[in-house]
């Protein structure tokens, strides 16, 4: 395995995997597709567009923190695809911390991001690596839209929506449904307070439509501006333009709390992954980006100031993948402006990740002074 590919895109065979390894292709930055099989790794990366002039190497790995390490030493970032990463990411992240690799994910699952934070920020800040999760699509685009409107001096609150047409992968529903059972939060009046549960509401799309929303395990927006002392509020709802979505994710709740709280730890995983199939059975069909887009706005207000961002994107997963791709690349080349445990937006910056996804021709974005 040569030291001349930074970039480890780990969980190389699943859905995601695919399409950061052919963003990566398409920037000229060589890498390494791993994961635990190699068959199952070189049948998805036939299946990449323009893979014949990609730069990469195959790597078979199991998911242990030495085979992981191994794989990782030499290397200057992991892009890291498998969950759920409650379970999964631990592993990759002490094996970056043995051998001095940046770290990027794709979760916004608040529980997830709180144990990186308390159990590897510090870590990583000390050995002045960049942990960021949250690389994606619903959680890296819609905090855009929020520093953007945090441009605005006087901004304090951000009341955040989005809308998407999504089919969740395989591994999205195991991690959605991990998320079921674990506590979730918003902030109010610079406090991190509990959802009694999934929380919906009502929201107005641009055209005026109306559709169920729910907090979505929360996102990981209030855990970010917790820590930044402009803002005092931040909540966002997430609806999908499938309204069965949100249907099924009130009937996984109330499974877990009727049936499945009791059951012991051990022997949740292999419930909750049966539970999963019958949301996503399969890997999904690629997205058709006429098809597949999203609507993330952020209505930022102040004492006397307001300010709306409107941000359009299409494809939700091509989006995650030119993020994790165009992360890869940075940080290969560049050493961070922050380290530790840190959002997309803090280490790249909102208007440099936004001009990304506006040269791919992947998202707009409006912002409007409303006061």
């Amino acid at each position: 395995m040569s030291n001349e590919f930074p970039v480890v895109v780990y969980g190389a065979s699943g859905y995601t995997g695919r399409l950061v390894a052919e963003h990566l292709r398409d920037l000229g930055v060589p890498f390494i597709a791993a994961g635990r099989s190699r068959a199952r790794i070189e049948e998805a990366m036939k299946l990449v567009p323009g893979i014949e002039s990609a730069r990469y190497e195959i790597v078979e790995v199991e998911h242990t923190v030495e085979s992981l390490t191994r794989l990782l030493k030499g290397r200057k970032v992991v892009c890291n695809t498998v969950g759920p990463f409650m379970r999964y990411s631990p592993q990759v992240l002490q094996a970056c911390l043995e051998t001095s690799v940046h770290y990027i994910d794709t979760t916004g699952e608040q529980h997830v991001v709180t144990m990186m934070r308390d159990e590897y920020g510090a870590a990583f800040a000390r050995a002045g690596l960049a942990l960021i999760p949250s690389m994606s699509c619903m959680y890296g685009v819609s905090e855009i839209g929020a520093r953007f409107c945090l441009e605005t001096p006087g901004i304090d609150s951000l009341d955040m929506t989005e809308v998407a047409q999504a089919v969740p992968t395989v591994g999205s529903a195991n991690t959605i449904l991990d998320a079921v059972r674990h506590a979730s939060y918003y902030l109010k009046d610079n406090e991190l307070v509990r959802y009694p549960g999934i929380e919906t509401s009502d929201i107005a799309t641009p055209s005026g439509r109306v559709l169920k929303a729910s907090n979505w395990g929360g996102t990981s927006n209030p855990i970010w501006f917790a820590a930044d002392g402009r803002v005092r509020n931040c909540k966002m709802s997430v609806a999908m333009w499938n309204q069965e979505l949100y249907k099924k994710e009130l009937e996984l709740e109330r499974a877990y709390k009727v049936q499945f709280q009791w059951i012991p730890e051990d022997d949740l995983p292999g419930i909750l992954d049966a539970m999963a199939r019958g949301i996503t059975p399969a890997m999904p069909p690629r997205e058709a980006r006429q098809v597949h887009r999203a609507i993330d706005v952020c209505f930022a207000t102040g004492n006397r100031v307001a300010v709306k961002s409107t941000l359009i994107s299409t494809g939700g997963y091509f989006t995650t993948g030119l993020l994790q791709a165009y992360a890869a690349r940075r940080l290969s080349v560049e050493t961070p402006r922050v380290v530790g445990f840190r959002s997309p937006s803090e280490v790249f910056g909102h208007r440099e990740l936004m001009g990304a996804l506006e040269s791919y021709g992947y998202a707009a974005i409006k912002v409007e002074q409303v006061a």
